[in-house]
């Protein structure tokens, strides 16, 4: 049974994080058994030095591949061309001119390159739905931590949170929780076409032969999407004390009624100030970490001193 669970553990840990790749990636000439001076492989690379020193990249980039089973599939589509393309050169008449005979060892490597560029491709979208997936549930953490410290900790220093202070706390947490899901949203909406990145520009009859290293570009991509979610906190908490400490006056928080506060229970007027106060809020974060450009802008504006006021025409 333990084996079986630490099965699942590793498959689990491949989809998340790629397959381990070989620490040395085995030659072209080690997969299929012969030297590197072999006199049909030697013949082949006389013949499409090239195509063949192409095969041999995608070869060794396979072997890095996030899937497993892709790599293993276009290693061994890679393995059987070379064979074929080594018997071809051994029955083929003598004096054939390079570049000629061998097509298999073109669309074979044609096909490779777009298999590596779609697992790469994979290997980024994964990666960032894991650091955004990471992002938003290290987000409900935060909010309770930041409750739990704004009720317990002033009394450790002999004071109290009243009812104004917990308002304003609940609202600064309803724009932060705001600014984590506009970032998530902007993320997504971004990556609409994001796969369309591996097909072939237009004009150009192939694409790029080497992808990037698949199981670095996920790990990058995970830090960028809790990177983008946290960005999104900052973003929306920066927002919240602008217009809360009225520095920035382009938005103006919906007024709060007298009886707030009072000792009387909440009248309708009460709480439907302080639902539009949890949607104003909540929209400011959304709306931070749903576009950077308009709330780098604002928080720009909030930290400009106030112009003078024009004086009175004559």
């Amino acid at each position: 049974m333990s084996e079986g669970r630490g099965n699942r553990s590793g498959a689990l840990r491949g989809w998340l994080f790629g397959a381990a790749g070989p620490v040395e990636a085995r030659t072209m000439a080690e997969a299929l058994g012969l030297a590197e001076e072999a006199p049909g492989l030697q013949r082949l690379r006389d013949a499409e030095p090239r195509q063949l020193a192409r095969i041999e990249l995608l070869h060794t980039a396979a072997q890095r591949a996030f899937e497993r089973r892709t790599g293993e599939a276009v290693c061994r589509a890679l393995e059987a061309a070379v064979r074929a393309g080594i018997r071809e050169s051994a029955t083929g008449p003598a004096g054939r001119a390079p570049g000629t005979g061998t097509g298999r060892l073109q669309a074979e490597a044609d096909a490779a390159s777009r298999r590596l560029a779609s697992d790469a491709a994979l290997a980024g979208g994964r990666g960032l739905n894991t650091g955004l997936a990471f992002g938003i549930v290290l987000s409900p953490v935060v909010l309770v931590l930041a409750l739990l410290a704004g009720r317990f900790v002033p009394p450790l220093f002999g004071g109290a949170i009243g009812c104004p202070e917990e308002l304003v706390l609940m609202d600064s947490l309803v724009c932060f929780a705001g600014g984590a899901m506009g970032a998530v949203f902007s993320v997504i909406i971004r990556l609409r076409d994001a796969y369309q990145l591996i097909q072939p520009a237009p004009g150009r009859s192939e694409p790029a032969d080497i992808p990037a290293d698949p199981v670095q570009l996920a790990r990058m991509m995970r830090q960028e999407g809790w990177y983008r979610v946290v960005v999104g906190w900052f973003l929306a908490s920066s927002l919240f004390l602008l217009i809360n400490g009225g520095i920035l006056t382009l938005l103006t928080p919906p007024a709060a009624p007298g009886d707030m506060c009072g000792p009387a229970a909440l009248s309708p007027a009460g709480h439907q100030a302080l639902i539009k106060a949890w949607f104003f809020w909540g929209g400011v974060g959304f709306l931070a970490g749903l576009n950077e450009r308009w709330a780098y802008g604002l928080v720009r504006r909030g930290g400009e001193p106030p112009r003078p006021a024009d004086p009175p025409a004559a």
